[in-house]
């Protein structure tokens, strides 16, 4: 079977972020590869098939060079990649693959599908779409790409031939992810491919795990991956084999938390320093996870820098969304990091329960005293099927807010008695700018510049940080 696979076009202009279930328009200049696709395609390898991934999102491509795709590779099936932000708007490349031929066959997967509400419904709205992964889609989707009978399907939603719409249940989840293969690397335009963090190019992106240890009430991970699953190290070091044959220098390790699980970050890094790779690379971590002896292994193996969840420096609120992390202990990580010789990134999420305009200036000072290379300070986004969500909706805090403007940079979708929405967008703004932009800051990233890549990425990044930040941006 030939399966062509797509990454949408971004909305109102923006490239967005599916990957691995993230969502969000992108907030700096950066553009990642979409690397579900990427299993998939390594999937459909395996099981003998031959795969092409468009990166449509990053390249801005629209729906009519998709189109000019589709007519060229003639596939049997069209996958794409979307998530329950931007579902609606995405589905337009099935009605895309179907007007080019009606014969294609068309799926859609996203690691954040639980928050799409009611896929029934969303198939009969969208006669152009032919299946729905009612969860993690690899294994429904390639059992329909080997030809078995939807119906005997697990957790597939789909119309029967006299239309009636069935959804066999939540999907099987893959307990050993070595066996979707090696995520192909190959091929892809690794040349429009960035990140704020990368200390290099050209970059790609791996992963080696799916799922967290933990459930923060507001984290699709915590909510629809459970559990914590790992391929195992050599799977990874094949891949990392791979991308360095193919040029690659920087690798952003794209998982909740990298050093989850000790028995794996330890015979990774000490691999990854035997065969020599020479990556420059960088991950995100719980700060309960790391001490003196996986940093010291990090950092030889190539690692710069590590992106520590805050979220906030109130410990009721950590306390409230199940962070199971304490405020002294993520301070406690942060120096260290810094003290071995790492950057440091900590997130910032505004707006969880318990919020007030007292505690977002606390969380901002916790930042500004610990003085991180960088900080992002988003907004909880309240996804549907999150414990989030569903104590926003109980206690009626919801506004009506069209999905696809929901994103951890705009206008939220929910007011709390004391805290509006317009508020929290605003301080989230007033801080970027405040940290950014202070005198103190610039003048610490300018010391740090270590290469011409670096001087040039961070001078893209302040544009993009000022039209954003300083003349707007998207605010829905």
């Amino acid at each position: 079977m030939k399966v062509l696979l797509i990454d949408p076009p971004g909305i109102d202009g923006f490239p967005i972020g599916r990957v691995l279930g993230s969502f969000g328009v992108n907030k700096a200049d950066q553009s990642w590869p979409p690397y579900d696709l990427q299993i998939l395609a390594g999937y459909c390898k395996k099981n003998g098939h031959l795969p092409k991934i468009v990166d449509a999102n990053n390249l801005g491509l629209s729906l009519n060079d998709i189109k000019r795709e589709i007519a060229a590779f003639k596939p049997d099936w069209l996958v794409y990649l979307t998530c329950f932000q931007s579902f609606n708007l995405d589905v337009e490349v099935a009605r895309t693959a179907k007007e080019t031929d009606s014969s294609i066959r068309t799926a859609c997967i996203s690691l954040s599908m639980l928050s799409v509400d009611k896929p029934g419904d969303k198939l009969r709205d969208f006669p152009y779409l032919d299946y729905i992964p009612w969860g993690e889609g690899e294994l429904s989707v390639m059992q329909l790409i080997d030809s078995k009978n939807p119906a005997d399907i697990e957790g597939l939603c789909f119309r029967k031939e006299n239309g009636e719409i069935v959804l066999n249940g939540t999907t099987k989840k893959s307990l050993n992810l070595d066996e979707f293969g090696i995520p192909v690397q190959e091929g892809m335009p690794f040349h429009i491919y960035k990140c704020p963090l990368a200390m290099r190019t050209p970059m790609a992106i791996v992963s080696c795990s799916r799922g967290c240890i933990n459930q923060c009430v507001h984290c699709q991970a915590g909510a629809f991956h459970k559990s914590l699953r790992y391929r195992s190290v050599e799977s990874v070091l094949e891949e990392l084999r791979i991308l360095k044959s193919l040029g690659i220098r920087e690798i952003k390790f794209y998982d909740c938390s990298l050093p989850s699980k000790r028995d794996f970050i330890m015979p990774l890094t000490k691999a990854m320093i035997e065969e020599n790779f020479g990556f420059t690379w960088h991950c995100n971590a719980r700060a309960d996870r790391l001490d003196e002896e996986i940093l010291e292994l990090m950092k030889r193996s190539g690692c710069h820098t590590i992106s520590i969840g805050s979220e906030s420096a109130v410990p009721e609120i950590l306390k409230g969304m199940h962070k199971n992390e304490t405020v002294e202990e993520i301070e406690e990580k942060v120096r260290l990091v810094k003290k071995k010789g790492m950057r440091v990134l900590m997130y910032l999420t505004f707006g969880l329960e318990g919020e007030t305009e007292e505690t977002m200036k606390q969380s901002y000072k916790f930042v500004e005293k610990l003085k991180p290379d960088y900080a992002t300070f988003g907004i909880a986004v309240p996804a549907p099927g999150t414990p989030f969500y569903d104590s926003l909706n109980k206690n009626g805090f919801l506004t009506n807010k069209t999905l696809h403007l929901q994103d951890p940079m705009a206008l939220p979708g929910f007011n709390y008695p004391n805290l509006s929405g317009e508020r929290i967008l605003s301080f989230t703004r007033q801080a970027y700018r405040k940290y950014y932009f202070s005198p103190n800051y610039i003048l610490r990233r300018i010391l740090s510049i270590k290469s011409l890549y670096e001087a040039k990425s961070s001078a893209l990044n302040a544009l993009a940080m000022i039209r954003r930040y300083v003349f707007g941006g998207l605010s829905g």
